[in-house]
């Protein structure tokens, strides 16, 4: 497992895995919907340390700027902006895994209750998929 070398990369990598720590012990607890929430925040995460990872260093401030607002929670924006600054293509098996995931929002974290485990599940082996194949970009 790579390490990102920018810092700023770093910081959103680090955040990304310690989401998905967290979102086990929510699912120990049967905690879905929360769990649910951090895992998708892991991909906003991972995608975000993946963008900082391919820019150029003097592109770094501008990024950081453009996490800001409503589109810096969009996964299909996010992506995107990865292309745009010469990131690799997603294999179609991570797309798969982006089209299972790819209705998560951040208005999850207002649903009440908890969702069925095994969608949560299915959910979150997604973004360990996806996290797993981010990790060998850097």
């Amino acid at each position: 497992m790579a390490i990102p070398r920018s810092k700023e990369a770093r910081l959103f990598y680090r955040c990304a895995l310690q989401r998905l720590e967290e979102v086990q012990i929510l699912l120990r607890a049967d905690r879905t919907t929360g769990a649910v929430y951090l895992a998708g925040y892991g991909i906003e995460c991972i995608l975000k340390a993946l963008i900082l990872s391919v820019v150029p260093s003097n592109k770094t401030r501008s990024i950081l700027r453009s996490f800001q607002g409503r589109r810096a929670h969009d996964y299909e924006w996010l992506r995107g902006q990865y292309y745009k600054n010469r990131g690799a293509q997603f294999p179609r098996d991570i797309n798969q895994h982006f089209i299972l995931v790819s209705d998560w929002s951040t208005t999850l974290r207002y649903a009440p209750g908890n969702m069925r485990t095994d969608d949560a599940e299915d959910f979150v082996k997604a973004v360990d998929a996806i996290i797993a194949w981010a990790e060998e970009r850097f």
